[in-house]
């Protein structure tokens, strides 16, 4: 929602909030209930609590589903309500493959949107998210000896000989089909190119452009929608 400061103030501010609303004099609020936006074609059906498991990779959100010692950390909701909007929000984030659920001992608990793939964590739980998408859009072949324009809306490595954990635990194929189906989920993403077979670490670029270049090495993919 958005909160707005007084109109006594000097100068007036509105600010972009993610919790609920609560008594604050002289301020005004608005509450936004909204959908997944351009993400809602992103199907996802969530997996069992996996017991001493937690997810890899890199953590994309952290929200906080209890406290015992900071209950103003809940954003005014209960458990259950902050668990939704985890899976609410990994369901809606294309890089979100799954949630990560610190153990229930903890002063306050926190669920964590996670980019990688299961492992073991002794007192965490998770479930791995499988999504798929329904999309109008439609990838051209691939064009080597050209890369792709317009600026870069996300990076992700796809391979690493001296950095495997960079893969977030999965396979090549696995990464470039998240290059894929990220930039589907994006109506900014035009286009794909992919760094030089011969590096040490490959990369996959989502780009906003609406063209391609020539650059040595590269190859590239146009979204046709």
């Amino acid at each position: 929602g958005l909160q707005y400061s007084p109109t006594s103030w000097n100068h007036q501010e509105c600010f972009l909030m993610d919790g609920a609303p609560y008594s604050r004099a002289g301020w005004t609020s608005e509450v936004f209930n909204c959908e997944a936006g351009f993400n809602a074609n992103r199907k996802c059906s969530v997996g069992a609590m996996l017991g001493g498991k937690g997810i890899g990779g890199k953590k994309l959100r952290q929200i906080t589903t209890s406290s015992l010692s900071h209950p103003e950390w809940m954003k005014g909701r209960t458990f259950d309500q902050n668990v939704a909007i985890c899976k609410e929000a990994c369901t809606a984030n294309p890089s979100c493959a799954g949630l990560q659920y610190s153990p229930t001992y903890w002063d306050h608990q926190e669920c964590f949107l996670m980019d990688g793939a299961p492992y073991s964590r002794t007192g965490w739980t998770s479930q791995v998210f499988s999504c798929g998408l329904t999309s109008k859009c439609s990838y051209d072949n691939y064009q080597s000896g050209k890369g792709f324009s317009g600026k870069v809306l996300r990076q992700i490595t796809t391979k690493s000989l001296s950095h495997p954990e960079w893969m977030g635990g999965r396979s090549f194929n696995e990464n470039v089909d998240i290059c894929k189906k990220d930039c589907m989920l994006n109506p900014d993403c035009h286009g794909l190119q992919f760094s030089p077979t011969y590096w040490d670490h490959q990369e996959c670029f989502l780009m906003d452009g609406n063209s391609r270049y020539s650059r040595s090495g590269w190859k590239s993919l146009a979204k046709n929608c």
